[in-house]
């Protein structure tokens, strides 16, 4: 017989990778995005807003194989997570996923454009809506054959099928008014566009984060935070995140803490 890890998904076997938290395991396919840095750190910024021991309730748009929106339930045991994921295949991963962990009582996915979105989705309003939007807007020549595997791959980290206002504007229209939090993680050389966009949606900047290699490199990553509904909420720029130690590979402490400590921040 078969070994009963291994699923099959448009005709490949893929073998589940562990997640190393909550002991819960990951299906990746080699034509979709991949698990990285960014999605481990988005995980860990949205769940910094869930009160622990409340019931949230979270959406992720652009969830690919859901790899952000397991790593969540995993932080927030008493959240239910609806995720959004426009292309088929990685769609079809992520119910796999799902079932995999047995997590259809938490984690629900559903295979639609955020732009229209269906009704179960649209009636609901989220405490946390988190996102990892393209990095890349496909305007400036930056599309090419040797960045990208597929056209998963392409969808996810181009903008050709919704520019980051679309994830905006719908992260604002879904976050609960009465002070839900809107999450994300983006280039550092577009946070300027994103405060812009928050502005127009009324959504107020609390928190940016940047992430950095080490302490001499220019950061890679930002991680922003904005609540709906609270025009006068105290934004703050916390300290930068330096994963690796200066002149080595080794974890800092608090990328450590982030990577393998249980989930201890509220509202960071």
């Amino acid at each position: 017989m078969p070994d009963p890890l291994v699923v099959n998904v448009e005709g490949e076997n893929i073998m589940p990778e562990s997640l190393g938290r909550g002991g819960l395991m990951l299906l990746q396919h080699k034509d979709c995005y991949k698990l990285d840095t960014a999605s481990v750190l988005l995980a860990w910024f949205a769940a910094s807003f869930v009160r622990m021991g409340k019931h949230s309730e979270m959406l992720e748009l652009g969830s690919g194989t859901g790899g952000v929106s397991l790593l969540v339930s995993a932080r927030c045991r008493h959240a239910h997570v609806d995720g959004v994921e426009l292309v088929e295949l990685p769609y079809k991963v992520f119910c796999e996923n799902i079932k995999l962990n047995n997590l259809s009582d938490r984690i629900n996915a559903f295979n639609c454009d955020l732009r229209e979105l269906p009704s179960e989705i649209k009636n609901k309003a989220y405490d946390v809506v988190f996102m990892n939007p393209p990095f890349y807007d496909g305007t400036k020549g930056s599309v090419t054959d040797a960045m990208v595997k597929s056209e998963h791959e392409k969808t996810a980290r181009f903008a050709d099928c919704g520019v980051l206002e679309d994830f905006v504007r719908v992260q604002s229209l879904r976050t609960r008014t009465s002070g839900g939090y809107a999450v994300m993680c983006i280039s550092p050389d577009r946070v300027p566009e994103v405060f812009s966009m928050y502005s127009k949606y009324k959504i107020t900047p609390v928190r940016l984060l940047t992430v950095h290699a080490n302490a001499g490199k220019d950061a890679f990553l930002a991680l922003i935070t904005g609540k709906k509904g609270a025009p006068n909420a105290e934004f703050k720029v916390l300290p930068p995140l330096f994963l690796n130690e200066e002149g080595s590979s080794a974890l800092t402490k608090r990328a450590t803490h982030i990577y393998e400590e249980e989930h201890s921040d509220c509202f960071i």
